[in-house]
């Protein structure tokens, strides 16, 4: 019986993908099969995962007949996947050898329809770094027992726990995903440059999944100047998918649960700012003025009480299509908090301060 069907979609990536599929074949679960989607790639990544099939019967080889993206790429993995849970990996990452065991255990434990881990590493140059998130450490001291496993009661209904070990990432590659449960719900990833997987993420969430966490298994992000995160900073394709991901899931729930909008409208919006403030392009007013159209015509709201600070964000973009008006009004808020906040030495603290400084400076400038 397959445990885990490992999809890896791969497009031009033959400087890393030694290294990612020798993380995956020398997992401590060996019930696996790694399913490899060549993309159209124009160097020599086929033959290197060729090259890996001689050496392991577990691999599988598919290629895309054309260039599809990474979304519909890990949809034919899914397609193919006869796992019982299913694991996406980025072809220029790698994982701990114990990573799949971990969050499969967790998975059979709990019975799961989502195991995640919150220790992701940065890669970069060689040196090796915890992601932001990653407060792995931090949470050992604090939350002593449950750092490591536990539940996650996270959904876009309860408040904010991003301090916590519970806070699940917006991502697919820190995951395990129950395989029935995807077919069960038709889940399909959908044709993205950019946030392909904030929408598949937030929609899975609508269909409540029992979801835990295990913080043991690592996941290691290579970060390179050609991965499609560095390529947002110019790129208007990327940015105008940023949109459509955002409204993609306003009507997903407001035709499903009209109840959690205003809550998935706060998670949503975050999302898509991590795009909006990385876009740097010469015509960042004109995206922006696409921005306001979208949230006036959507009609946008967050919950003032909740989350000050990003309800007023949402209220000058929806209601100013000037971008200077919010540089003006959110980025100079941000500047006030943020050159305080980075000098105190706790990330924990740090955070706080910043979340009841934005919001306090919020609803002054709201009066």
């Amino acid at each position: 019986m397959i445990k885990v069907s490992v999809i890896v979609p791969i497009y031009n990536v033959e400087n890393y993908l030694k290294k990612c599929l020798d993380s995956v074949i020398n997992q401590t679960l060996k019930d696996i099969e790694i399913i490899c989607i060549n993309d159209c790639s124009t160097d020599g990544s086929k033959d290197i995962v060729l090259e890996y099939i001689q050496k392991d019967n577990r691999i599988k080889l598919i290629n895309n007949e054309k260039n599809s993206g990474i979304g519909l790429t890990r949809n034919e993995g899914i397609n193919s996947a006869i796992g019982e849970y299913i694991s996406f990996i980025d072809s220029d990452d790698y994982i701990s050898c114990n990573y799949l065991e971990d969050l499969y255990k967790t998975a059979l434990r709990y019975d799961a329809d989502i195991v995640f881990t919150n220790n992701i590493n940065i890669v970069r140059d060689n040196i090796i770094k915890p992601y932001y998130h990653n407060r792995i450490n931090i949470w050992k001291k604090k939350f002593k027992n449950t750092w490591q496993e536990g539940i996650s009661n996270f959904n876009v209904g309860t408040p904010e726990k991003e301090n916590t070990p519970e806070y699940p990432l917006v991502s697919s590659v820190n995951k395990i995903f129950k395989r029935e449960f995807i077919i069960k719900n038709n889940m399909k990833f959908q044709n993205f440059i950019v946030s392909e997987d904030t929408e598949f993420f937030y929609k899975y969430l609508l269909y409540m999944p029992k979801m835990y966490y295990n913080n043991n298994a690592q996941y290691y992000y290579v970060q390179r100047k050609s991965s499609i995160t560095h390529s947002i900073e110019k790129d208007n394709k990327m940015a105008c998918d940023s949109l459509e991901v955002f409204k993609n899931i306003f009507n997903f729930y407001k035709e499903k649960d009209i109840s959690l909008l205003e809550e998935c409208n706060f998670y949503n919006f975050t999302s898509f700012l991590f795009v909006f403030n990385n876009y740097k392009a010469d015509n960042k007013n004109e995206f922006y003025k696409k921005c306001h159209e979208l949230m006036k015509n959507l009609n946008v709201e967050i919950d003032r009480k909740k989350h000050a600070f990003y309800a007023y964000s949402m209220y000058i973009m929806k209601n100013y299509d000037d971008y200077n008006v919010y540089l003006e009004k959110i980025e100079s808020i941000k500047k006030k908090v943020f050159d305080i906040a980075w000098w105190i030495p706790s990330i924990t603290l740090r955070e706080k301060y910043k979340k009841v400084n934005l919001d306090k400076l919020a609803e002054k400038n709201w009066k």
